[in-house]
This record gives structure tokens, C-alpha cells and sequence, in this order.
């Protein structure tokens, strides 16, 4: 498998920040034919390829309307997609705006649902539909292992149950606990780096990469925050010593090129920074912590990821 062997994509959240530049830079490419932007806003998709055909000087751009937090949307976004892709990047997400612990109609926590659940309906119903041919790419965070000098701790269950998973995805978990978002931001992406590894061993055929693009400034991240949570943000985890150990936008981008093009990431394994840092090459994060490689975790992740999608995974799960 190699990274000609790609030349259509789909991105989900991709008319701005690190999502529009990973369209640019692959839109760029000579090899590559279509680059589909999935988007919640239709002007705003609009307009964001009107802009990258200017910057790119190629017509290979092309509009999906998609929700990520509405499983409805996901249904007819994969419904729409008028050609199989090679790729998907799954890289809508964040902190799940003003009230990230309120649920959604889908009965999940809106953090959640940006980060993994529509994804998770994203990809089953495009294998379902025969509409993916490669490669699936989760953008993940360094969040998911715990980053001290940010302030966000390891993710800690008693169990790691399909049962204690699913009690986080519906907000349970946080019942009697005080909701912290810097937290469950971590829980959620250690949720979907798990359930990566699930499907890749559910689905041989296809290579599956979870890549985190680091700490990337300028991702208009803190613009949907309640305004506690856009002070956390703006002032402690980037601050000063943020400012650090993060990069820029295209550097962030670049990493989920990578995770694209290059056969080397693969086997469903989470690739971020190095210990104590953000930024710089990418490498296995299990190395880091070791539950993110264990199978009977990252089955129960995908189990319980399926008890709010309308297909359920092929084994069982503790």
C-alpha cells in the first residue's frame, strides 16, 4: 500500500483551521483528484472552496453537507457522497461548545458527539456502503495519555468496561463528579484512539491511523467555549508555556497528511508526540501508556460506541 494509491478524500470539519489547510496541502497534490470538505455551514463550505481553488489553483474541490453531533446528518451525508473515497480524515471535534456535558437527541454527551460518535457512524456506514477504500484517519490529542504541563490528567476508570466507557458517552460517568472539560476531552479522545484499534483488527482490509496534529495554535478551538471554559483555554493551555511546546496550523495539518499518505501508519496504532511535549515527530503513544494498546480496552471502547449507532461490532465485549 502505498500513498499513490490515494486520490480522493473526505474531511470532516474542514472549512477552517487545521481541517481547511489539510484540504489545501492535499488539494495541492498532483496525485490527488477530489478533496471533499465536509461541513456543517453550506456558505461557509462554499466559501472555503472558492478560497482554496484560488490558493491551489485546482478544481478538485468539492461540498458534503455533515453534522457530526446528528447521527441524521452522518446517515445522509454518507448517502450523498456521489463516489467511493480512499480516504477519510475524521478531524471535526472540540471542546463540544457552550454546554459540552448536555446531551444530544442521540442521548450522548455533546463533547462526545463532535469527537467520536458521528465519526463512528461516519465510517460504519461508509464500509457499510462500500464507499471507503483505504484508509481512515481519527485526528486525536496528546490529551488522551494526560499532558501535566497542560493541566490534563491521565484518563483513569476503575474497570475500562464496555459498561464504564458508556456510562462517559452518555454523561453518567459525571454524575456526583464535578465536570471538568479539560478532562473529558481526554476521556473522549482515549475513547476513539480505543475504538481505532478495534476497527482495525474488525477490518483488516483497511488501514486505520489515529494521529494527533499536536498542539496546534490558531484552530479557532475556544470560539464555541462558554466563556469559563474560553479563559481556561486562552490562558492556561495557551498560555505561556503552551506557546512552547505548540505549532502552527499547517504543522498540524501536515501530521494528518502524513497519517494519509504514508503506509507506515497504520494497524489501528495512536501516533502523537514524544513525552512532555507536543510538537515534533510523531510516535506511538502506547509507548507512553500501554492501555491504549490493550485489545480487550479498545473492543469494550468500540462495544459501547455501538450501543448508540444502529450497527453493532462482532464480538463481544466485558
Amino acid at each position: 500500500m502505498g500513498s499513490n494509491e490515494v486520490s480522493s478524500i473526505l474531511i470532516t470539519g474542514a472549512n477552517a483551521g487545521i481541517g481547511r489547510e489539510l484540504a489545501r496541502q492535499l488539494g495541492s497534490r498532483a496525485e490527488i483528484s477530489r478533496v471533499y470538505l465536509g461541513c456543517r455551514d453550506r456558505q461557509r463550505g462554499l466559501a472555503a472552496i472558492d478560497g482554496l481553488k484560488t490558493e491551489t489553483g485546482r478544481d478538485v474541490f468539492g461540498l458534503v453537507m455533515i453534522d457530526v453531533a446528528d447521527l441524521g446528518s452522518v446517515r445522509s451525508a454518507v448517502a450523498a457522497l456521489p463516489e467511493p473515497v480512499d480516504a477519510v480524515v475524521m478531524n471535526a471535534g472540540g471542546s463540544g461548545g457552550k454546554d459540552p456535558a448536555a446531551r444530544t437527541g442521540d442521548g450522548v454527551t455533546r463533547i462526545f458527539a463532535v469527537n467520536v460518535l458521528g465519526h463512528a457512524a461516519l465510517l460504519d456506514g461508509l464500509i457499510e456502503q462500500g464507499k471507503l477504500a483505504n484508509v481512515a484517519v481519527l485526528a486525536g490529542s496528546e490529551a488522551a495519555r494526560g499532558v501535566p504541563k497542560l493541566r490534563i490528567p491521565r484518563p483513569a476508570f476503575a474497570s475500562s468496561s464496555a459498561d464504564e466507557f458508556a456510562s462517559v458517552i452518555d454523561g453518567s460517568y459525571y454524575d456526583g463528579r464535578r465536570f471538568s472539560g479539560s478532562a473529558a476531552y481526554a476521556q473522549v479522545k482515549y475513547i476513539g484512539a480505543l475504538w481505532m484499534g478495534s476497527m482495525a483488527r474488525l477490518h483488516p482490509e483497511l488501514r486505520f491511523v489515529t494521529m494527533s496534529p499536536g498542539g496546534t495554535r490558531g484552530t479557532g478551538t475556544a470560539s464555541e467555549m462558554n466563556p469559563v471554559m474560553r479563559f481556561v483555554y486562552d490562558r492556561i493551555m495557551m498560555g505561556a508555556i503552551a506557546k512552547k511546546i505548540t505549532h502552527t496550523v499547517d504543522a498540524g495539518a501536515a501530521r494528518l497528511a502524513g497519517a494519509v499518505e504514508e503506509p507506515a501508519y497504520g494497524r489501528g496504532t495512536f501516533y502523537g508526540s514524544a513525552q512532555d511535549t507536543l510538537t515534533g515527530p510523531a510516535v506511538d503513544q502506547s509507548t507512553i501508556f500501554p492501555d491504549l494498546a490493550n485489545e480487550k480496552f479498545q473492543d469494550n471502547a468500540s462495544a459501547a460506541i455501538h450501543r448508540f449507532l444502529p450497527v453493532r461490532p462482532l464480538y463481544p465485549a466485558g
